[in-house]
Formats: structure tokens, sequence, C-alpha cells
């Protein structure tokens, strides 16, 4: 599968966007409350007409559909999404729009009100997600970390995949992080 190179959006594209969404809003085309957000990106029967980010698009060069809604939706959508750790409240809702919206994140995150929805399906797959291997590492996991890291470098959701089903990425990044830092203090004890 072809994939495209990720490419940071500009301030001249995020006004293009904006002006844009403005120009659709005017129009007619393009409804920003969040029911009318919420029914634009997630109708999975796609009843409602999907054009509407392409005619947006087309006011951004080299961005398409989805790069677009997923530019308005992540971050320029809401001025008031939260940064820094969830609180209880938050956790709450975002679990019952799991249980309601599957992994529908721009569904959910309209649900959760103050996270937007690449936060909200990082929170489920990082930390909520009850099928989550919480066990301790052994050394014989450590080793296959090493080892894996040695081979695929850091790309931590195909390590991960390939080694440590239920795993989470971040706990391995994280357990490979402490333990190069034990790795480093020993080679710096020993040699010194």
């Amino acid at each position: 599968m072809f994939q495209r190179e990720r490419r940071s959006w500009t301030a001249a594209e995020d006004q293009l966007l904006r002006d844009a969404i403005a120009k659709g809003k005017a129009s007619g085309l393009v409804s920003l409350t969040p029911f009318a957000n919420l029914l634009l990106s997630e109708d999975p029967a796609r009843t409602l007409n999907p054009s509407k980010w392409h005619a947006i698009s087309r006011h951004i060069p080299n961005r398409n559909n989805k790069d677009c809604r997923k530019r308005w939706f992540a971050k320029l959508a809401k001025a008031d999404v939260a940064k820094g750790n969830w609180s209880p409240e938050e956790d709450e809702r975002l679990l019952k729009a799991i249980e309601k919206y599957g992994s529908r994140w721009t569904a959910i995150a309209t649900v959760v009100e103050t996270r937007n929805s690449d936060q909200c399906a990082k929170r489920w797959k990082d930390t909520l997600n009850p099928s989550i291997d919480r066990t301790g590492w052994t050394a014989t996991e450590d080793a296959k970390l090493v080892e894996a890291v040695n081979t695929h470098g850091k790309v931590w959701s195909k390590i991960v995949k390939t080694h440590f089903p239920g795993r989470t990425g971040l706990a391995a990044k994280n357990r490979f992080e402490a333990h190069w830092h034990k790795v480093e203090e020993c080679i710096k004890l020993t040699f010194t």
C-alpha cells in the first residue's frame, strides 16, 4: 500500500482551511455545530454527502479531504481542547462514549467534549483498554525487546504487534528507555 510522506501543516495552510470552512459555512455547504460535525465525519452508511470535505480540500493545495477533516477536528475546530492529565470525569465520559460508538473517535471526542479524537484514541489504546497486558516484564522479554529494537529500530507499534501482543507501544518504549538507561549506568560504573 502506498503511504504518503507526512508533512506538517503550515500556518498558511491552516488559514486556507479556516477560509474554506468559512466559505462553505456561508454557502450552506458546511454546518459546524457539534452534531453536524459528528454527522459529517462519522456517518458510516455515507448517507450524507461525503464530498463536503472534498470540496473544502480543493482550496488547500496538496491536501486531501481526509487531511483537511483530521486537521480541522484535531487542531482547529476546538480552541478549548485540554492538554495534560486526564480527569476522572473525562475518563468516565470516554468510556461511556466508547461503549456507544466503538472506535469512531470523532464521535467519541464530541461526547468527551474537552479532548480531540487523537487524544481519545491514545488514552484508550495506551491506558484504559482492559485488554492491555500490564504484567511485569521478564528478563527474557527484556532481551527480546532489545533484539526487536536492533531489528526494527524504535518503531514501537511494529515491535509490540510482532513480538508483544497485548502490550502497548508506550509500554515497550518506556521499558526500553528504562532498560537502556540501566545498561548505560552499568557501563559507566564498569569503565570509570
